[in-house]
């Protein structure tokens, strides 16, 4: 009766640690995203200042963003309108 207490005992802990292995996965993939968007987000606002400041030379013929930031489905609309979420 006590070893299989022992074993309910360590079967807790165990799942308790499987729980926040997961949830440090998950915090770290939502950090990485964020700072995907973030630089994104930043070389956007880039470009556009540099439009601005150069309207009569032509920018790079379309928007492409990193393979990783496509995986994810984040397009020029998501970054524009700022329709996406961070988890």
């Amino acid at each position: 009766a006590e070893m299989r207490l022992q074993d309910q005992q360590l079967a807790r802990q165990l799942m308790r640690l499987r729980g926040d292995i997961n949830k440090l996965k998950i915090e770290q993939t939502c950090r990485l995203h964020r700072r995907m968007l973030n630089d994104a987000t930043y070389e956007l606002e880039e470009r556009d200042e540099l439009s601005d400041l150069f309207c009569d030379s032509p920018l790079a013929s379309s928007f492409s963003l990193s393979t990783p930031l496509r995986l994810i489905g984040v397009t020029k609309m998501n970054i524009n309108s700022r329709r996406f979420s961070l988890c």
